[in-house]
């Protein structure tokens, strides 16, 4: 009894230390992100001196005539919100009628979303890139979102494919029975019984379009046109010699994450579990 006793002690004193190293960093950035550089340099610990809010102030509205996080927000914004719209609306379907395939169909069918995941990112920047040169559609943030959608869909597929797999189908042909077809038993009967699922899926795609910075740094040339990613590798040549704002700016960029991740992050987890599995 001792011995569990002081097992879990250390356990869950190990927990906490580790918990503290992980916010630490966060919390040295909050600190700074009210300082002038007089301050940074003469307390580098973020305790004494003058403390000035304005700076968060000034990386919401950007430097000068420049692009603020106000800016980076509302581009996020609009290529996350296209991000899902695209990955759950074609993503969902594919898995879920792929349950309808004979074994061998199925098999080969994930498959091409299997090996669609494994394709290395930096592959694929460079056609993006060209594709959307030739096609004059460089610095818009919802073409780049419907980019973020098709990349995520095979994460997508494979997550809700075995999700669906399980599915109770004596509800489907229930309602078959009542006179619905089949994609309208999709409608109104499957997806509403997947919330769980596809709100794990979205988290997952909201967490890498909020992060996501090797396309959007070719496809979003101009600081108008920027996400939140991109928009804070900016920041470190507009304000280097005014860090207070650059850590205002990392501030907001990071608080969105930490409560989404806190609010959902149950859903998150489950949707990496269920990603692992591939029948």
């Amino acid at each position: 009894m001792v011995r569990r006793y002081l097992g879990l002690t250390v356990g869950q004193v190990l927990l906490i230390g580790w918990t503290a190293l992980t916010l630490l960093p966060f919390l040295l950035i909050l600190a700074f992100s009210f300082r002038t550089n007089a301050d940074l340099y003469a307390h580098p610990l973020g305790v004494g001196g003058s403390y000035h809010p304005e700076n968060y102030l000034t990386a919401w509205q950007g430097p000068g005539d420049g692009a603020g996080m106000v800016t980076f927000f509302t581009n996020t914004v609009i290529a996350a919100v296209l991000a899902l719209v695209v990955t759950l609306t074609l993503g969902s379907m594919a898995a879920f009628f792929a349950t309808k395939l004979s074994p061998r169909l199925r098999s080969a069918f994930l498959g091409v979303f299997l090996v669609g995941q494994v394709v290395p990112f930096v592959l694929i920047i460079v056609p993006y890139f060209q594709v959307a040169n030739e096609l004059s559609l460089l610095n818009q943030p919802a073409v780049l979102g419907v980019v973020y959608g098709v990349l995520a869909m095979p994460t997508t597929v494979l997550v809700l494919n075995s999700y669906y797999a399980d599915f109770p189908y004596e509800l489907i042909e229930a309602a078959t029975v009542d006179g619905l077809g089949e994609f309208a038993a999709y409608l109104r009967v499957v997806l509403p019984l997947s919330k769980g699922a596809l709100t794990a899926v979205g988290m997952l795609m909201l967490v890498y379009v909020w992060g996501e910075a090797q396309l959007g740094i070719v496809m979003l040339q101009t600081p108008q046109s920027q996400t939140v990613s991109i928009g804070m590798l900016g920041f470190q040549g507009q304000f280097v010699s005014d860090l207070g704002p650059l850590f205002a700016g990392l501030s907001l960029a990071t608080i969105p994450v930490i409560i989404l991740y806190l609010v959902f992050n149950r859903f998150v987890t489950k949707g990496i579990a269920l990603g692992g599995v591939f029948r």
